[in-house]
């Protein structure tokens, strides 16, 4: 089953809102086997929508709307859907009760606008929607099924759970899953030329990559039967793990902090943070998981060169002679920390987040990192472009990633 999903709305078409109804009705039908062929945001114009309904039941056996069924006269998918199907709007007495239903309860007299909700297509069917005032619609457009859903996220989300999927699944229904290997600090060219083989089209599975937050993720796509299904993305899994090594750092939702704090459990091991340029990010990134009570001791946020000195013990003359974003001054930070706090892993940050402040020798972008433990201290520069919300955002990834790869009994390697 081919199906295209719609998203209606003048909102999400000048960008005054977020459409997020897209990726979760398309991971939801995924789960079932349906291949979403086609994504299309549209206007509250009755005419677009109804080219937008005959286009899509024209490229697909299933067609989910979401957005236009208020009361108010900018909602027009009703009308699109009826000038689509070519048949009138008609009142439906099922969704009229279902209006009624609900405002009798709450001591609210249905207004005309709301009477206006209980108009259908001639021959639709109304679907209950037990958190709100807008009945869903289900219809047939050429060889198409046709659900169209509210827009309010409780709303849609509920129809889509009580009335949509439970019409789609069968005992014998395929499925397509997607099994995601996380990786941090190898370029996506390079990922795919390791994948080339694994990416050809056609393959079965079919591996994918894209750039999140950072990360680089790889996405294995298979569909068929459970069991057949789970075997191919395991076998895949494993070989993308195998090529790419040490840049794995998860799978699924996993995060960097999420990995990072698997390996302190591990050992039973305490961090503690020294933050310049990120200004307490590392330190919200990890109490993000739960139990980072138990591992992590304190983070310090030096922002200036005084406090540097007096809370992290950073001798003065090391800051005057080789200035704040310098290799000794970070190593001194992450040591600092450490001793201070009396933790198994100090980890320091110091740098250039922009827009001001980069000189020739260290421009915008500049970040120095240090990890210190009982082995010693590691430290690392780079140089991150973008502006400066990405560039702090980029350094506690990469900070925490330092500390991954510590935890694991490895230097920094050359790859990043």
């Amino acid at each position: 089953m081919r199906a295209v999903v719609l998203s209606i709305g003048s909102e999400l078409v000048t960008g005054l809102g977020l459409d997020t109804h897209s990726a979760e009705i398309a991971l939801a039908l995924g789960s079932l086997g349906v291949a979403v062929v086609r994504h299309e945001t549209l206007d509250d114009d009755a005419a677009q929508i109804a080219v937008g309904f005959v286009a899509a039941a024209g490229d697909a056996d299933l067609v989910i709307a979401t957005g236009g069924l208020g009361p108010t006269p900018d909602d027009r998918t009703r009308d699109g859907l009826a000038q689509a199907i070519g048949v009138p709007l008609e009142a439906s007495a099922e969704a009229l009760a279902m209006l009624e239903a609900w405002s009798a309860p709450r001591g609210r007299k249905l207004s005309e606008s709301n009477r206006r909700q209980a108009m259908l297509p001639r021959g639709a069917e109304a679907l209950p929607n037990p958190v709100g005032t807008a009945p869903g619609i289900l219809a047939r457009l050429g060889r198409a099924t046709v659900f169209c859903l509210p827009g309010v996220p409780s709303e849609m989300e509920r129809m889509l759970a009580d009335q949509v999927l439970p019409r789609l699944r069968s005992a014998e229904a395929r499925v397509l899953r997607v099994r995601t290997v996380r990786t941090f600090g190898l370029p996506e060219s390079v990922i795919g030329e390791r994948l080339a083989d694994l990416m050809a089209p056609g393959r079965r599975p079919r591996v994918a990559t894209a750039v999140h937050a950072g990360a680089i993720d790889v996405h294995i796509h298979a569909s068929g039967s459970a069991n057949e299904v789970d075997r191919l993305l395991e076998a895949d899994a494993a070989e993308v793990k195998r090529r790419l090594g040490a840049v794995v750092f998860g799978e699924g939702a996993d995060e960097m902090e999420d990995a990072v704090a698997a390996l302190l459990a591990q050992r039973g091991a305490k961090i503690a943070l020294a933050e310049s340029s990120t200004g307490g990010l590392i330190a919200a990134r990890l109490v993000n998981v739960p139990g980072m009570s138990e591992h992590l001791v304190e983070g310090i946020v030096a922002y200036s060169n005084a406090s540097k000195v007096r809370l992290l013990g950073v001798p003065k003359e090391i800051i005057e002679r080789h200035g704040a974003v310098s290799e000794p001054v970070v190593r001194a930070m992450a040591e600092g920390v450490r001793a201070g706090s009396g933790a198994d892993v100090g980890v320091a940050v110091t740098g250039v987040a922009g827009p001001s402040g980069g000189t020739p020798d260290k421009p915008v972008g500049t970040i120095w990192f240090a990890v210190a433990d009982g082995a010693g201290t590691q430290a690392a520069r780079e140089l991150f472009a973008g502006d400066r919300a990405t560039i702090r955002a980029r350094t506690a990834v990469y900070a925490l990633n330092l500390v991954r790869l510590r935890l694991s009994g490895g230097r920094k390697p050359d790859f990043l």
